[in-house]
């Protein structure tokens, strides 16, 4: 499944209990400021989350990836779906609650690093053979 700007914003909205209560909509007039900023802060978290994502990939040396700017809500994340659905939703739910409920917004932003450093630690990586100033293998 590739994850999109609308199935992050719906769980952020669930987070923070803002849904509408009798059909669990996320759209709703409630949730029409949180929309309109949405796109804007997924864009910088992307930004925050892409090295850590495993569609991060260095196009040309020496220059820094990006990924690309989301216009839209049904727009693919552009992020592993690990990254995307497991971490992308505290940090959108952290900025939208910023100024409102304060004591929310900072245990969604612990929760983010949290999941943040987690995902970090458990990456996956390769071994290699790193060879010896005289060309032999080290062991």
């Amino acid at each position: 499944m590739a994850t999109t700007a609308q199935w992050v914003f719906d769980r952020a909205i669930h987070l923070m209990d803002e849904q509408n209560e009798s059909t669990g909509s996320t759209k709703t007039s409630d949730t029409k400021e949180y929309e309109f900023r949405t796109l804007s802060i997924l864009n910088v978290l992307r930004h925050e989350l892409y090295p850590i994502s495993d569609t991060y990939a260095v196009v040309e040396p020496g220059k820094r990836p990006i990924v690309d700017e989301l216009l839209s809500f049904d727009q693919e994340i552009g992020l592993d779906d690990g990254v995307a659905q497991g971490i992308m939703p505290y940090g959108l739910a952290a900025h939208l609650m910023l100024g409102e409920n304060d004591a929310l917004a900072n245990y969604f932003s612990q929760r983010y690093a949290e999941l943040y450093s987690a995902m970090m630690k458990s990456m996956p990586s390769v071994w290699e053979d790193i060879p010896t100033a005289y060309g032999g293998l080290s062991v």
